[in-house]
């Protein structure tokens, strides 16, 4: 058959799936974006920053929840302190259009991020039921397991993992994530399934329960494992944070366990670090010792900073700025012509060289919100967001990962939580949403 006539086969599937994703986006489209994160370039079409699968259904998400406000007019939603602050970094990142090293490399940049941005404000501002918040979790478990599947099938099946080098292809020492979102990257999405599975693990035991809480240890053993296969070691000591946190922040009768939990990972982790079983974490010593250019890029960084740390030198412009400060550095000599040299590696250098001092101080204050948002949920439910935004915090400081998905999933999914508890104690801003709000936005009875 030729590839009309499997467009003509697929298609009424497809635009029957679209359908169902305009009409009820917070129960269909969400989960089924949240499942595909992990997957990055791997399921994409094209080249294009809209080409993958995952930017797809972010359009359709958004496209339903725009028609969902135009069909429920009554709705009066708040928008949370939070998303205000991620509006008003969003302005600023606009702003600098105005005096951008290079405005091209801008107006792409602002595209990715307004999309993201706005992603996630439509969620904050949507009436959200416990099936809508299950389902997305549910996804995130679902898409995180998935794909450690595919590393370990890549791993004993095809030999190895793909090289640094885009095209490579099964290399010796390659790392898991390097054909979808990176090594470092992969790890942090990895992340939100891994506590959403662990905290379900650490349930009550007793009764029916007993199965399930079995099953979701063993995904976040296999999606625990999936970390250390990308040998980030930023991964790995965030996965640690995470597990502490959720000790920490999680109903209290499971700390001792989950304490139990973070030990048991700690004589994991170091074992494949040290004995590298199947090739696993098997970076060269070098590479795995040093800051991987890390402190070099910095360097380079602050010396941008008397020209661009004020106003900023425009949004996604770092790599021009890098090259233009790199020959001013001797330290950074030896990144000449290396793979990702010129990401900043850092959130809060990436802000203040990009968007000036006023950048840095609203990317601190909308983490510092997200922490808080994420604390001030049910202790019940606060658990695995909250985690999940402690481990991000710590990986952005070696990681860029602003203009990736899994970055906002984490505040998407405390936003989740934020409205369902608004809609269960039936909040005014949220009550008239309910009392005109389609039947699929209804908050059903709880789940037994």
């Amino acid at each position: 058959m030729t590839w009309w006539m499997w467009a003509a086969v697929a298609a009424p599937g497809l635009l029957a799936l679209v359908a169902v994703c305009l009409r009820d986006p917070l129960r269909v489209t969400l989960p089924l974006f949240a499942a595909v994160i992990p997957f990055g370039g791997l399921l994409s079409v094209g080249n294009s920053p809209f080409g993958s699968v995952s930017s797809m259904l972010g359009l359709l998400l958004s496209a339903g929840l725009l028609l969902q406000f135009t069909r429920n007019r009554a709705v009066a939603p708040t928008v949370s302190s939070t998303a205000a602050v991620w509006l008003l970094f969003l302005g600023l990142a606009c702003a600098t259009m105005l005096w951008t090293v290079d405005l091209q490399v801008t107006v792409t940049g602002l595209f990715v991020l307004g999309s993201l941005v706005l992603v996630y404000v439509l969620v904050t501002l949507s009436p959200v039921d416990a099936v809508a918040v299950r389902r997305t979790e549910n996804g995130l478990l679902t898409g995180g397991a998935l794909v450690v599947c595919y590393g370990l099938y890549q791993l004993f099946y095809l030999g190895g993992f793909p090289g640094d080098e885009p095209g490579s292809g099964i290399v010796e020492g390659g790392r898991f994530g390097n054909d979808m979102l990176g090594p470092g990257i992969e790890a942090v999405s990895l992340l939100l399934p891994f506590v959403l599975a662990l905290s379900r693990a650490s349930a009550s035991p007793g009764g029916r329960a007993a199965g399930s809480r079995m099953l979701h240890l063993g995904v976040a053993a296999l999606v625990f494992w999936g970390i250390l296969m990308t040998g980030s070691r930023t991964g790995t000591i965030a996965a640690g944070l995470v597990v502490l946190a959720l000790a920490w922040s999680g109903p209290v009768q499971a700390r001792a366990r989950m304490l139990g939990v973070l030990a048991v990972g700690v004589v994991v982790a170091l074992s494949v670090w040290v004995y590298q079983p199947a090739g696993v974490a098997s970076r060269n010593y070098e590479s795995a010792t040093s800051s991987s250019g890390r402190l070099e890029i910095w360097s380079v960084g602050l010396a941008a900073c008397p020209q661009h740390c004020w106003y900023g030198s425009g949004w996604g412009t770092f790599s021009q700025v890098y090259a233009e400060t790199q020959a001013s550095v001797p330290s950074a000599k030896v990144l000449a012509g290396a793979t990702g040299a010129y990401q900043a590696h850092n959130v809060w250098l990436l802000a203040v060289v990009e968007l000036g001092v006023l950048g840095l101080l609203l990317l601190t204050w909308a983490l510092v919100r997200g922490l808080v948002d994420g604390w001030r949920l049910p202790r019940e439910v606060r658990g695995p967001p909250f985690s999940a935004l402690v481990g991000l915090v710590f990986a952005v400081f070696f990681l860029s990962s602003l203009e990736f998905k899994c970055f906002w999933m984490v505040f998407i999914l405390i936003a989740l939580h934020r409205n369902g508890v608004a809609a269960q104690h039936g909040r005014p801003s949220l009550r008239a949403g309910h009392a005109t709000a389609s039947p699929s936005s209804r908050t059903p009875r709880p789940e037994r």
